[in-house]
């Protein structure tokens, strides 16, 4: 079977988003948000270790470059570069992805792991507050946000820095979001993810290259971030494209507002 045209795959894409998401899409991408979010968890407690050890520019290197390495290791003769109408798409989302993770692992030297999730969560809540109608989904995303509230606490504490990193993340993680959304929709999940990861590998080269590699003589703290790869990014921004392919990026958004539960279950 031939594969679908460019234009027929956005046209089908715009249609989806126009149509309110079937319960069945809405379910499994509820349930890939939950395996998401536990693998996420994990793999940010690890990578507070591995940052300590190597530092942010070597720890994201090594986790993202790890990661698609994996993933192209999948489906090697899968693997294309989109047409040219859509790599501007894929190289937005890849510099979103970057900016969003240099903050994240920036803001969580200066800040508890618990409080920057907090802060970082409040991008993808207004990705759902502004593209949601229901009143159904405005419930989710109250509760979201005094999930949020818990995961900061009362006695909560933040360097200036730290507060400006995580909003920065936050930022960052909404337009993430709505590029996903619009990228997924002309590239494979699995082609998209590779594609993304490699390219923040590429992009932070240089910056890894100026700074002096130090990743010589740690070899725990390669292993691990080779853990952090895994449980950070290749299965769970893979899993993200999948549910993101599902529902639209407000409801995605929505759905998130599982997260802040399994981040205090996480502690």
């Amino acid at each position: 079977m031939p594969p679908e045209p460019r234009r027929a795959r956005l046209d089908r894409a715009q249609t989806d988003r126009a149509q309110p998401d079937t319960r069945r899409d809405a379910a499994r991408a509820a349930l890939l948000v939950v395996v998401i979010a536990a693998s996420m968890q994990i793999g940010s407690a690890l990578a507070v270790k591995v940052i300590g050890s190597l530092g942010i520019v070597e720890a994201l290197w090594l986790r993202t470059a790890i990661a698609a390495a994996l993933l192209a290791a999948v489906r090697p003769r899968g693997l294309r570069f989109p047409g040219r109408g859509d790599r501007w798409p894929v190289a937005a989302l890849t510099l979103a992805l970057l900016a969003m993770n240099l903050s994240f692992y920036g803001a969580i030297t200066h800040a508890p792991v618990g409080i920057v999730v907090a802060i970082e969560f409040l991008g993808p809540l207004a990705v759902a507050v502004i593209g949601t109608r229901r009143p159904i989904d405005l419930l989710w995303v109250g509760l979201a946000g005094a999930g949020v509230l818990v995961l900061a606490g009362p006695a909560a504490s933040v360097t200036t820095l730290g507060l400006v990193l995580s909003l920065s993340a936050a930022t960052m993680w909404a337009a993430y979001l709505l590029l996903a959304k619009r990228a997924v929709a002309a590239v494979p999940p699995l082609t998209l993810t590779t594609l993304m990861l490699g390219g923040s590998a590429l992009v932070l080269t240089p910056a890894l290259l100026v700074g002096g590699v130090q990743v010589a003589g740690h070899g725990p703290a390669i292993l691990l971030g080779a853990v952090v790869a895994v449980l950070s990014s290749a299965f769970p921004y893979f899993l993200e494209m999948v549910a993101i392919a599902l529902v639209r990026a407000s409801t995605y958004g929505v759905l998130l507002s599982i997260e802040p539960a399994v981040a205090a279950l996480a502690g």
